[in-house]
């Protein structure tokens, strides 16, 4: 892996973005980490795009009495703050009833450069976001506007989300997020480098798996010739 730090960060943001969110997540389960898969209800809005990078954590709440406030320095702020490849992964405390992200909000996100958001909660703009081709993935999509009805609290700061296995995922600034049609994984910085090699190995076997049954062998066979965790086995042998 590079040592400098952008090389880095921009080869992982690469690599990743090769990965299937199954295999990643496949690779998290047998570490011993199954509590990485946000929930299920949280979908792209559009389907065929895979998104891959770190963690912008942005989160807030419902407002008990509505009185017009954004929470606009936050927001301000929380652009300045991204970084090209970003991903923005947005907790609304269980709210769902108004839509804290647009099209505005998107287009400039797409600027500064991020891959896209996970919102754990809804967003306005479908035909918006679609149309200028920035990944949103979102429990729903409302017409309801937030002003006056939701806060923003802060943001690069560690959320939770919810999750599939367990109640909520844990996501820290900085954590890994990769999201497809499938669903989405965080992978904490602790991990990635491990991570991502073992779910490299095990994408190039479920390939090669993949072109021997075109091919007519037969299953069996390529089961016992082809072990996409045999790296994982061999580097994690006591």
């Amino acid at each position: 892996m590079e040592s400098d730090p952008d090389a880095r960060r921009s080869a992982l943001i690469r690599r990743y973005g090769q990965i299937s969110s199954p295999t990643v997540y496949d690779v998290l389960d047998k570490l011993g980490h199954p509590n990485q898969a946000l929930h299920s209800s949280i979908r792209p809005l559009r389907t065929g795009r895979r998104i891959a990078g770190p963690a912008l954590t942005l989160h807030g709440t419902a407002m008990a009495r509505p009185d017009g406030r954004w929470g606009t320095a936050f927001s301000y702020d929380m652009f300045r703050a991204l970084q090209p490849g970003d991903v923005i992964v947005f907790d609304c405390g269980g709210h769902s009833a108004s839509g804290p992200w647009g099209g505005n909000t998107g287009a400039n996100a797409r600027v500064r450069g991020a891959a896209g958001i996970v919102i754990d909660g809804a967003t306005r703009d479908f035909s918006d976001l679609t149309q200028m081709d920035f990944p949103t993935f979102c429990r729903a999509v409302t017409p309801v506007m937030a002003h006056g009805r939701f806060q923003i609290k802060g943001f690069n700061v560690p959320i939770t989300v919810s999750g599939q296995v367990e109640p909520r995922v844990p996501v820290n600034p900085g954590d890994f997020v990769v999201a497809d049609d499938d669903g989405i994984v965080v992978v904490p910085q602790a991990l990635l480098a491990e991570v991502l090699e073992f779910a490299e190995f095990a994408e190039q076997a479920e390939g090669e798996t993949r072109r021997a049954i075109d091919a007519g062998e037969d299953r069996e066979a390529i089961d016992r010739r082809i072990d996409r965790w045999a790296l994982l086995k061999q580097r994690r042998r006591p």
